[in-house]
């Protein structure tokens, strides 16, 4: 079974963007467009890894990924800013996929 990656961000864009990238390394993707959502997400699925964007709308993301940590404390949360390098992101999701070493 593919490993599941919670991607989120408020520009579906930005979003669509990272889902694609991870998809071709053979990622499930689930999508979350907002904090609240992501947190919705969270209870019902059965992450590997969650994507979250530096910035959101009513929220910062460190709240978010404190949050997400304290609902799912085995679910990685990774910060990935509109300027970050998309392929190094995808290649730190290879490798917690894999059992390397945590982001």
């Amino acid at each position: 079974m593919a490993a599941q990656i919670l991607v989120v961000n408020e520009i579906s864009t930005e979003r669509e963007e990272i889902a694609r990238a991870l998809e071709a390394e053979g990622f499930k993707i689930t999508h979350a467009s907002s904090a609240a959502e992501a947190t919705r997400e969270i209870w019902g699925g059965n992450f590997l890894v969650a994507i979250i964007p530096t910035l959101l709308t009513g929220t910062t993301h460190q709240s978010l990924q404190q949050q997400l940590t304290q609902m799912a404390p085995e679910i990685e949360t990774l910060v990935h800013g509109k300027n970050d390098d998309l392929p190094q992101l995808v290649k730190k999701c290879i490798r917690i996929r894999d059992g390397e070493a945590a982001a």
